[in-house]
């Protein structure tokens, strides 16, 4: 998918600040500032189509499926859980789970079961920077530029700029946020009807 690159996104906050140039300590402000908005970008919406991962099969141990495990993504939030692979046949059994500190414990007598087939968001792969993580997700891209600005015009004091640029912010979140909430279907992947075996307990 799409991503831009972390030095558009701080020259975008520069340009807007009117700078040239950051002194160090503004440069690493600017920075958090950035890593900040992308992670509430982030976590404004749990089917973001980057990070959404649907009916893939993951090992258990004594009913515990993990957070990691090698070759495959890393899971940040545990969506749904089922029996067998959704989303190639109609009817499939879901289970009820709770998530703890070793991962998704599926509720039950299913100690025994190697295997389920887990809907899940992707761990977020920050923090970025211009060195050694460049590609900031596009959808991301203009609202944190925009919010790192309305933070950066908050450490200067300039409170009511910063509210006005905060708004703004919203605003270009809001047109991504709308557009992954159409490319996700509420009759289809990951948005299935809910009943008593579908809910997460935390």
């Amino acid at each position: 998918m799409e991503t831009e690159t972390y030095t558009n996104v701080y020259t975008l906050v520069k340009a807007l600040s009117g700078n040239t140039a950051f002194t160090s300590e503004e440069d690493t402000l600017v920075n958090s500032f950035i890593n900040r908005r992308i992670y509430d970008a982030y976590r404004r919406f749990e089917r973001w189509p980057r990070y959404l991962k649907l009916g893939e099969a993951r090992a258990a141990t004594d009913g515990v499926i993990p957070f990691t495990q090698e070759t495959l993504s890393s899971i940040d939030t545990f969506l749904r859980v089922y029996a067998e692979a959704p989303y190639s046949v109609n009817s499939v059994q879901e289970y009820d789970f709770t998530v703890t500190v070793d991962g998704a414990k599926v509720i039950g007598d299913y100690e025994s079961a190697t295997t389920f087939y887990v809907d899940y968001k992707k761990r977020l792969d920050g923090p970025f920077n211009s060195t050694t993580n460049t590609s900031i997700p596009i959808e991301f891209s203009k609202y944190a530029s925009y919010g790192a600005y309305a933070d950066f015009l908050r450490y200067d004091e300039q409170h009511a700029k910063a509210q006005v640029e905060d708004a703004n912010a919203e605003q270009v979140l809001l047109l991504e946020l709308r557009s992954a909430m159409a490319q996700s279907n509420n009759r289809n992947a990951g948005m299935r009807i809910r009943s008593h075996h579908t809910a997460q307990s935390r």
